[in-house]
């Protein structure tokens, strides 16, 4: 139930025009709110907005009244006239997103839901995870999958458990670029016990995420992605050589994914098998030569042997790519150091510290997030520190 947030504060300081039959209605109108008669609300504040259409919690009252009574037509109408007139505050648009996702606008919705997001919602911990949801199930859909999750594992470490929320952690770990309600009910077993290992993973249980994923395989073999699922968990805890079995199984169940090929890069760059990384990554970029990441991994594998030139123009294409990853502009540098390129060194090593910074502020929690500068450039942090010199100077 969202009716009972509070009006932003902004909102709320608004002075209202001096006028009587208006601040008449907006005094009834709130009896009759407090009161919990909501029609009789609605009609008093429709009346209000009438003779103050910049009223701006007389629209946020109208809005909620239509949003909790699943009127979204008539909640998403009021909810446009807010950010017009105070496109600073975050709830507004929050709330305009969560509409927009209930009347199938889900390009808007997405947008304007991180928008919310990154202005802040005003300490509301209920439209805070309201938000974060709805928000994950988008980038699902989107095939976001990495962003829909880190989403969804903090409502799980927020202390939120519930069976829609498993069934997005289960989207996502399976990678179905799907929403709940489109997910063939045949699959909803599969999906529940993919969204609890998901969520055990979450909470850092690992031992018995472990133990899930074991029975998850054999109860659903052959099941796309969650042999890379079980491999990514493996790898986090530096259990290399059961990670690269699982990846292995990965790369034959999806062979046109390229994930599995990259996470096996990593392995084998992290353990010096540079030649077998090398086949990988120029595996990697030839099923998906548009990714950052396959990119990267090549370029790092050519600089790891020494092949500086190469290097260079895959790592230069990594940029392009992800313009705001930190561990391309890291390696970057190093390249260019290598290859006497004192002034280029020196602008990529600044980038990896501004960009560096960025990722640190996101992971404290500030609004202006890393990831909501762009979704072209995000890494694991120990893809940075795996690297095997610091950054030149």
């Amino acid at each position: 139930m969202l009716l009972g947030l509070a009006v932003p504060l902004a909102m709320a300081q608004r002075p209202s025009p001096p006028r009587k039959d208006f601040e008449r209605l907006a005094k009834a109108a709130s009896a009759e709110r407090e009161a919990n008669r909501l029609p009789e609300a609605l009609v008093l504040y429709q009346k209000a907005l009438k003779l103050n259409p910049r009223w701006d919690e007389g629209w946020w009252y109208v809005g909620t009244i239509h949003y909790e009574a699943d009127h979204y037509p008539e909640a998403l109408a009021a909810f446009r006239n807010l950010p017009g007139l105070n496109p600073k505050l975050g709830p507004p648009w929050a709330m305009l997103g969560l509409c927009e996702f209930e009347t199938g606008d889900y390009k808007n919705a997405l947008i304007h839901l991180e928008r919310g997001r990154t202005l802040g919602l005003s300490g509301n911990e209920e439209l805070v995870n309201v938000t974060r949801y709805h928000q994950a199930l988008l980038l699902n859909l989107q095939g976001q999958f990495e962003a829909a999750a880190e989403l969804l594992d903090s409502l799980v470490n927020r202390g939120l458990s519930s069976e829609t929320l498993k069934v997005a952690l289960g989207i996502s770990l399976l990678r179905v670029a799907l929403l709940p309600k489109q997910i063939d009910p045949s699959k909803d077993a599969l999906i529940h016990a993919a969204g609890e290992v998901a969520r055990l993973v979450a909470l850092n249980n690992l031992d018995q995420a472990d133990k899930a994923f074991r029975q998850l395989i054999e109860e659903f073999p052959n099941t796309p992605f969650i042999h890379y699922a079980y491999g990514s968990m493996l790898t986090r805890v530096s259990k290399y050589e059961e990670a690269e079995r699982e990846f292995k199984e990965e790369i034959v169940t999806t062979p046109e994914s390229a994930l599995s090929y990259m996470q096996l890069a990593y392995i084998y760059l992290r353990v010096k098998r540079h030649t077998e990384a090398l086949s990988l990554t120029r595996k990697a970029v030839e099923l998906a030569p548009q990714s950052f990441v396959a990119h990267y991994l090549l370029g790092r594998t050519m600089l790891e042997q020494g092949d500086v030139a190469r290097a260079i123009k895959s790592l230069e294409m990594a940029r392009r790519l992800g313009p705001f990853s930190p561990e391309v502009r890291y390696n970057l540098a190093l390249a260019y150091a290598r290859a006497q390129r004192k002034e280029e060194a020196q602008h990529e090593r600044a980038e990896f510290e501004r960009l560096n910074a960025l990722l640190e502020r996101r992971q404290q929690g500030n609004p202006q997030s890393y990831r909501s500068l762009s979704e072209r450039g995000n890494l694991e942090r120990h893809v940075v520190e795996g690297a095997a010199e610091p950054p030149p100077k």
